[in-house]
C-alpha cells in the first residue's frame, strides 16, 4: 500500500496561518470606516476623535469643538458648525494641503478664533491620562477622547 507525502506539521501551519486570515478579515470587517487592524495595533495613543474641554482656560465645552487625529496628524475638525477634513500627504499648516468642509453658514462666536489656532496648526501632543493636551507657543488646549458609536 502507497502512502501520499503528508506532512502534518505543515498542515498545522497552514491551518493556523488560514485561522489568522480569517480573524483578521472578520476584525476588519467590524473596524469602522477607514481603519485597519494595523492601525489598531501600531497607531499613536492620542489617534481618534477628541472633543474639546478648554483653550487657553476658556471653557469651550458647550461650542462643539473637536478634532480627528490619525497617525498624530491632525485630519479634521468639527467648528460646532461645519466639519472639515485635510487631504494630501503634505504636513498639517503648509499649502500643498487641501481641506474639504462643509458649507453651512454659520454665525462666528467668540471662542471660533481659539480652536482655529489650533486646527490649522501643527501643535504638539501629549496625551495625559484621559486627556490630550494640544500645546502652541503661548496657547494650551485640553480634548477629552469622544465616544465611539
Amino acid at each position: 500500500m502507497s502512502r501520499g507525502q503528508h506532512h502534518k506539521k505543515l498542515a498545522w501551519i497552514t491551518a493556523g496561518g488560514l485561522g489568522l486570515a480569517l480573524v483578521a478579515a472578520i476584525v476588519d470587517l467590524s473596524l469602522p470606516p477607514g481603519e485597519t487592524l494595523w492601525h489598531l495595533v501600531a497607531a499613536p495613543e492620542e489617534d481618534g476623535g477628541w472633543k474639546f474641554v478648554e483653550i487657553d482656560g476658556v471653557d469651550v465645552r458647550n461650542d462643539g469643538y473637536s478634532l480627528g487625529i490619525r497617525w498624530g496628524e491632525i485630519v479634521s475638525f468639527n467648528d460646532g458648525c461645519n466639519s472639515c477634513g485635510f487631504d494630501g500627504d503634505e504636513p498639517a499648516g503648509t499649502m500643498g494641503r487641501s481641506m474639504m468642509c462643509t458649507l453651512q453658514i454659520c454665525q462666528q462666536r467668540p471662542n471660533d478664533e481659539l480652536l482655529a489656532r489650533f486646527a490649522y496648526g501643527t501643535p504638539e501632543m501629549q496625551v495625559e491620562g484621559e486627556r490630550l493636551v494640544l500645546t502652541l507657543p503661548g496657547h494650551r488646549a485640553v480634548l477629552v477622547r469622544m465616544p465611539r458609536l
